[in-house]
């Protein structure tokens, strides 16, 4: 997995820790609120973009789909695609959004997962929403599945 500058590991930690302690607010949009913030500042570290303003999330997905360092749309995308595994943590209106970034940046780990390039927003979401448990594995390089005989691979 590319790292862009940033603790990968550390801002995944970071956002559970934001989504845990929105547990005790009232209001669904509440218990997201700091969660939201959490993952949009990680994007910007990730992307290298220094904001003197706090941005929405929706605006940092915006920001990353446009951002020049593919390296770092990708940590952004992988960060997204962990957050979508938290109900309601990426608002539904940025959607087409999340699918466009993923797309351009994580194209080769989406065909190996089936994704559906002309389905429905829908059934790519559902992708999406469960794509973090093999995020991981996916973004591997694949290996050669023949034996190396004599002249055959040149790996």
């Amino acid at each position: 997995m590319v790292v862009h500058r940033m603790d990968f590991e550390a801002a995944l930690r970071e956002i559970a820790d934001a989504v845990a302690a929105g547990e005790g607010a009232r209001a669904r949009d509440g218990k997201l609120r700091l969660a939201r913030q959490v993952l949009a500042r990680n994007c910007l570290v990730a992307l290298e973009i220094n904001m003197p303003a706090e941005r929405s999330l929706p605006d940092v997905i915006r920001l990353a789909t446009q951002a020049a360092v593919r390296s770092a749309q990708r940590t952004c995308a992988v960060l997204l695609v962990h957050a979508l595994a938290v109900p309601g943590l990426v608002p539904a209106a940025s959607a087409e959004t999340v699918c466009a970034l993923m797309e351009s940046t994580l194209h080769n780990v989406l065909r190996r997962m089936d994704y559906p390039f002309s389905g429905s927003l829908e059934a790519k979401m559902r992708v999406l929403e469960r794509l973090h448990v093999k995020i991981g594995e996916l973004m591997q390089p694949l290996e050669p599945t023949f034996p190396n005989w004599q002249g055959l691979y040149a790996g």
